[in-house]
């Protein structure tokens, strides 16, 4: 029963959330007037929010910007269809320019740390049918590190199913023991209905390279099911050297076996434990699950 609420819970968003939204938007949680970043090269700014408009300038990766407002105008470009934004921002002859630019290319978020300035900027999505009534979209994210000079040192891209997790954050957490890493970025995707799970990814980085590490997630649903994992590194309290420990724990409510409004939790727990061989993380083992009642008092 467990595996199959399980199932339900995470196949739902994947599956019935193309079916709520026509466009893309919702990925990047902004609102109007916010300070943002460009996240591609090359990116046209035009007179008025439509490609036919004339091309005022050409803005580059990491260059900052204020966006305004966002518009009704769509473009889809990629499988991604977002609005274009009208923006404010310094040319080069230190003016401050007013302009359109297309969502794209502004990325979701960004963190400076030092010298070096992350960002994450979806790519494209591709979508597809399930069912006659389903579809699935896959997300192309990039994440990437820029110098002091703009000068992008670093990229790494990944392909996931974020279904109805879209809203975004990141941050830089540093290496937590990890043996070569100088830092690890993690961004994550949550959603606000139960049964929406929040999505966690982790890059660490290692001066050249961004080297993908273990992910995880939670969901839940209230009074009904949970899902949760939580990772304990190196450097953490119960870690061990060049271990990546997963814990997991799963719950199940069952009111049929209480009395009195009372339910019964099943609970779960187990760890999986993956090797840091300083390049990459390489799943060892899982332990047996480790099983408990509890009652619980509605």
């Amino acid at each position: 029963m467990k595996k199959l609420l399980f199932f339900i819970f995470l196949l739902f968003p994947f599956l019935a959330f193309s079916q709520e939204k026509s466009s893309h938007n919702y990925y990047w949680n902004d609102y109007d007037v916010h300070e943002a970043i460009v996240g591609a090269a090359n990116c046209y700014v035009r007179e008025l929010p439509s490609i036919q408009s004339r091309l005022l300038d050409s803005l580059q990766m990491g260059k900052k910007i204020k966006v305004l407002k966002t518009t009704d105008n769509d473009l889809k470009i990629k499988g991604l269809n977002v609005s274009w934004v009208e923006i404010e921002y310094e040319n080069n002859s230190g003016k401050l320019t007013k302009g359109y630019l297309w969502k794209g290319f502004v990325a979701l978020g960004s963190f400076k740390k030092e010298n070096f300035t992350y960002l994450t900027l979806i790519d494209k999505i591709e979508t597809k049918k399930e069912s006659e009534d389903y579809e699935i979209s896959n997300v192309t994210i990039s994440v990437k590190i820029l110098d002091e000079n703009n000068t992008l040192v670093g990229q790494k891209t990944v392909l996931k199913p974020l279904g109805g997790s879209f809203y975004f954050q990141n941050k830089t957490i540093g290496n937590l023991g990890l043996a070569n890493l100088s830092d690890i970025y993690r961004i994550n995707f949550s959603g606000e209905a139960c049964g929406i799970p929040t999505l966690y990814y982790y890059f660490g980085w290692n001066g050249t390279t961004f080297l993908e590490l273990p992910e995880k997630r939670e969901v839940s649903d209230a009074g009904v099911y949970y899902y949760v994992e939580n990772f304990i590194f190196p450097k953490e309290a119960g870690g061990k050297p060049d271990l990546i420990l997963k814990n997991i724990e799963e719950g199940e409510y069952d009111q049929n076996q209480g009395e009195n409004n009372n339910y019964v939790l099943d609970v779960s727990k187990w760890t999986e434990t993956f090797k840091w061989t300083g390049e990459k993380a390489v799943f060892i083992s899982k332990s047996k699950p480790i099983k408990s009642k509890s009652k619980q008092t509605n």
